[in-house]
């Protein structure tokens, strides 16, 4: 069997590797932050180009200096770039290079010789001068933009032709396995409603605030299908969070979001939504992922008066009602009541993700919601786009094309996802409207 070929990405703070990682395996899964430093793990998944498999690496930033962690990141930076079978060495096009930044690249290329340096940040090629100190190091550059898409098929390109005598082992078909993240704050019964599907005490259950310490991975398999539950620590604001080792788990927690395919977010449907219920829903809403809403200890909520559990339902709706792609299920971690429905419907949202919807079928649909009714543009024309196309299944983009630029109504563009949710039974997945006007020559 062909060993799959290692790439690393290496750089000082701020160079914009996790950008770069992101872009080039088509997901989030590096932490991006503007702070130096946020990258302290080694984050490493497989990718491809025309077929071919690829595994890479994002590390953590170079710095000099004697602290401990440090130490520690600076030591591990070095180690895979002497197994790697290529490195990227990213700068930052938008400054002169720095002098440890230099010396680091020089100490890189004696350990491995197989390095391409890529200048990052080039956001416009043709107006672009490198500054003078980079030509000292003597080296044919690649040019790209990471955040803006420029330059990579020319780095792709370069990747494939150092590995030309790279022929892969014949794939054999695997099955995903789909990771499913439980988000919600402390205490609304996370680790009750993984317990109950385990339906052994493999997490800590406890009333104490903060009792989950780390996020903790747990294969299930049931009916032939293999799950990833992940349970992760309550989520609340961090001024509240005392406790450092909490402190560092609730930002973890915070992260896992990033690596989560589905979402079940659990709120307690016997007390009212609070401000941390929301600051967390919309945490995971900008992250752009499935969501489900488990409304657990409905036990308690069910053996009161009818009237008193609609307008809990209620209030449950209004107060999400940003969540309008979520589909809203009733639990109790006590009682088992509906908690697989919460894997069967992640189930069933993780074979639309990976079901393709033939354009032809998305034009015909979308237009004959547009023919249902109007949707109105910002200066109040009605949108009528020449055709549509979906550009992305994860995160979920629909691509309208038009002949000229303009946006949606916020009412009218939330009320078209709301339909094409609807239309092609994508409950769970929140998708995204891109408005593309013709390039005129």
């Amino acid at each position: 069997m062909a060993k799959i070929p290692l790439i690393t990405i290496i750089g000082v703070p701020n160079t914009g590797k996790s950008t770069l990682f992101n872009r080039l395996i088509g997901a989030k899964k590096a932490l991006i932050h503007s702070d130096p430093g946020m990258t302290r793990d080694i984050f490493q998944t497989s990718f491809e180009i025309n077929d071919k498999e690829f595994k890479i690496q994002d590390s953590g930033g170079f710095f000099p200096g004697s602290q401990v962690i440090t130490e520690e990141i600076n030591k591990r930076i070095f180690k895979e770039a002497k197994k790697s079978g290529l490195i990227i060495f990213l700068f930052d096009g938008k400054r002169e290079i720095l002098g440890y930044e230099k010396d680091l690249f020089l100490e890189i290329k004696k350990i491995n010789s197989r390095i391409l340096p890529v200048i990052n940040k080039v956001d416009n090629p043709e107006k672009y001068s490198l500054p003078n100190s980079y030509y000292r190091l003597k080296e044919d550059f690649l040019f790209i933009s990471a955040e803006h898409l420029q330059g990579l098929d020319e780095l792709l390109d370069s990747i494939e032709a150092t590995f030309e005598d790279y022929t892969p082992a014949v794939k054999t078909a695997e099955k995903t396995k789909t990771r499913i993240s439980i988000m919600g704050k402390p205490n609304v019964g996370k680790s009750s409603i993984i317990n109950k599907i385990l339906n052994e005490d493999s997490v800590i259950v406890s009333s104490i605030a903060g009792t989950t310490r780390d996020s903790v991975d747990l294969e299930v398999k049931r009916e032939g299908k293999t799950f990833i539950l992940v349970d992760n620590a309550g989520i609340r604001k961090l001024k509240k969070v005392k406790e450092d080792t909490e402190s560092a788990a609730v930002i973890r927690a915070e992260k896992d979001i990033l690596y989560a395919d589905i979402i079940i977010f659990v709120i307690d449907a016997s007390r009212r939504i609070d401000q941390n219920d929301l600051l967390l829903a919309h945490k995971l809403l900008k992250a752009a992922k499935p969501v489900i809403i488990a409304a657990n200890k409905w036990d308690l909520v069910e053996n009161t008066d009818k009237n008193k559990s609609q307008t809990i339902i209620e209030k449950i709706r209004q107060n999400f009602n940003f969540f309008y792609f979520a589909p809203l299920i009733f639990v109790s971690a006590l009682t088992g009541k509906n908690i697989f429905n919460l894997i069967d419907k992640a189930e069933e949202i993780h074979n639309k993700l990976h079901t393709k919807i033939k354009t032809p079928r998305v034009n015909n649909v979308i237009q004959s919601i547009l023919k249902e009714q109007k949707f109105l543009t910002q200066s109040n024309n009605v949108f009528n786009p020449k055709y549509i196309t979906i550009e992305s299944y994860q995160p979920f983009f629909v691509n309208f094309h038009t002949s000229s630029e303009y946006k949606l109504k916020p009412f009218h563009e939330k009320h078209l996802k709301k339909r094409i949710v609807e239309r092609f039974e994508l409950e769970g997945i929140p998708v995204f409207i891109k408005i593309s006007p013709n390039k005129k020559k």
